[in-house]
């Protein structure tokens, strides 16, 4: 699922790269937290905003295909029947957190060493 070619055309050096990679786990897991909190309080506003956070960032890090589900989802999110977006997104979350997962184990994501 993790695909650093956006990402390292933004980031000029490892170091970055690495803050980047930092910045984007922490966000993640944040957004998966919070859509899944939302969906089981019925808070459509609030899984939208979380959707629109994921679209914004996943071409940076994740395969093409992934990064274009999310933006289809969020797009889709702002006109479908909320129960339609959960079970998309509920589908998609397995791919997530294996992102998740393969951002975790990047080289040198917890010490300050570049790569």
């Amino acid at each position: 699922m993790l695909d650093l070619s956006g990402a390292k055309e933004f980031a000029s050096e490892g170091q970055q790269l690495l803050e980047l990679l930092q910045t984007f786990e922490a966000s993640l897991g944040q957004e998966i937290q919070k859509i899944e909190q939302a969906m089981a309080q019925q808070d459509a506003t609030t899984v939208e905003r979380s959707l629109h956070a994921l679209k914004g960032f996943m071409p940076l890090f994740a395969r093409p295909e992934l990064a274009k589900q999310i933006t289809d989802l969020y797009q889709t999110s702002r006109t479908q029947p909320f129960g339609e977006t959960c079970v998309v997104f509920n589908n998609l979350a397995p791919n997530l957190r294996v992102l998740l997962k393969e951002v975790h184990a990047w080289p040198g994501i917890y010490d300050s060493a570049s790569q």
